[in-house]
């Protein structure tokens, strides 16, 4: 059940040919894609941005500018593009820093929910196909500058929407394995949601099982009747690798390009006892929904999700709390890989070394990984204070530093820190 909160939530899908907002508010009942007023598919925002004669920034749909109007500022078209290849955005006169344009490219896209965001805690998702350092960084830098709290913004990719987005929905629908058909690159690519229930809690992968190449290569010459049929065959053999052996409960087949007037024999092939659904907005709003559930208006449920991005590994320390030996969780396996990090303060006794330990999220053994102090000064046991902080780099690359603070006006810092990665 959604709870009801003044607070604004938004997921917003970004890729190379648009960007698109789904927000939750309690002047809604369920998450709603945006519109955009001026484009040609309201719901898709056009990566691109215009500065008027007057200085102001808005959302540039490609058009020319009309005759009675002053010429632009300054135009931008594939942003999204330009900022991937790291090229320079400008216009001969004028640069910009990448995060600045970005940041800019938020403004303008939020401009719709104004009246939602006057003294409103909001909350952001963000989600790409494949979400890279260097793009956590730019998003995160850009959405703060639009004043949006670091602690409030999170980011996960496309696999992770599809997974929030189906879980969101009613349970018979992904009782049994979810599949979810795009059309990328020119290229069908199929993807299936399993749900291992033999575990608790509950572990969910979703992966790519089957792609077909779709564009003029493969088309090799055929005329626009004959190039259906191919594309209809070629479909069918796609959704025959989707589904052996699995038992599919629902499909959801996103954007225009799939189609009843060429793909008659693979849609039939598709929803013969199956539910099947096709739409533009699963990503956005399982991002949303994502959203919502840090923010805690969707109840937790038993089920982790194991996504490329996703934490593999449960990691803490045995430390002695209050007089009792114990372990000290820091980083919980099933969180993204960017959203990881711990800082912690702990007094040393005898210990020279520092024992991380490991475990796998799916049952397996533990593992203890030590990080040698050398040139920790010596002291009396339990006089020397350490800080430590985690953080990752990537899904299986863990960074630890640790840091001498001495012990209060007894022991002064002797300034040393020491680092250790750990690949897993």
């Amino acid at each position: 059940m959604i709870q009801a909160t003044n607070e604004l939530i938004l997921g917003i899908e970004l890729n190379k040919n648009f960007a698109q907002i789904t927000y939750f508010h309690q002047s809604v009942k369920e998450p709603v894609t945006l519109g955009m007023a001026g484009s040609g598919d309201q719901m898709m925002i056009p990566p691109a941005l215009r500065q008027n004669a007057k200085g102001q920034w808005m959302i540039w749909n490609g058009e020319p500018v009309k005759d009675e109007e002053e010429p632009d500022l300054f135009r931008i078209s594939d942003l999204f593009g330009k900022l991937e290849r790291q090229e320079v955005l400008g216009d001969g006169e004028r640069s910009f820093e990448p995060a600045e344009l970005l940041t800019i490219y938020f403004k303008v896209c939020m401009s719709g929910l104004k009246l939602l965001t006057h003294n409103t805690k909001v909350h952001v998702m963000v989600t790409v196909k494949e979400l890279t350092e260097r793009w956590s960084s730019l998003i995160v830098e850009a959405l703060e500058r639009n004043n949006i709290d670091r602690k409030q913004i999170y980011l996960q990719d496309y696999l992770s929407s599809f997974y929030y987005y189906t879980v969101n929905q009613k349970k018979e629908l992904w009782y049994q394995d979810v599949a979810l058909l795009d059309y990328e690159e020119e290229s069908i690519v199929g993807y299936v949601l399993h749900i291992d229930r033999s575990t608790r809690p509950a572990i969910a992968r979703a992966q790519e099982v089957a792609r077909q190449p779709m564009g003029d290569a493969v088309r090799d010459g055929r005329s626009d009747q004959e190039w259906k049929k191919e594309k209809d065959r070629l479909f069918f053999e796609l959704l025959k690798k989707v589904f052996e052996r699995r038992t599919i409960s629902v499909s959801y087949l996103i954007g225009d390009y799939f189609n009843k007037s060429w793909a008659e024999r693979s849609i039939q092939y598709l929803c013969y006892k199956r539910h099947a659904f096709q739409g533009k907005n699963l990503y956005s709003k399982g991002a949303c929904y994502a959203a919502m559930e840090r923010a805690g208006l969707i109840p937790g449920r038993d089920i982790l999700f194991g996504g490329r991005d996703m934490i593999q590994r449960n990691i803490g320390m045995e430390m002695r709390i209050r007089g009792k030996d114990t372990f000290y969780p820091m980083i919980s396996a099933g969180i993204n890989w960017y959203e990881a990090h711990h800082v912690c303060e702990f007094i040393l006794n005898h210990e020279r070394e520092i024992r991380i330990i490991s475990s796998p999220m799916e049952p397996g053994e533990s593992i203890i990984h030590g990080m040698r102090l050398p040139g920790l000064p010596p002291r009396p046991n339990r006089s020397t204070r350490i800080r430590l902080t985690l953080y990752f780099s990537s899904p299986t690359t863990c960074v630890v530093e640790a840091e001498d603070l001495g012990f209060g006006g007894f022991y002064r810092s002797s300034g040393l820190s020491w680092s250790r990665t750990i690949k897993f």
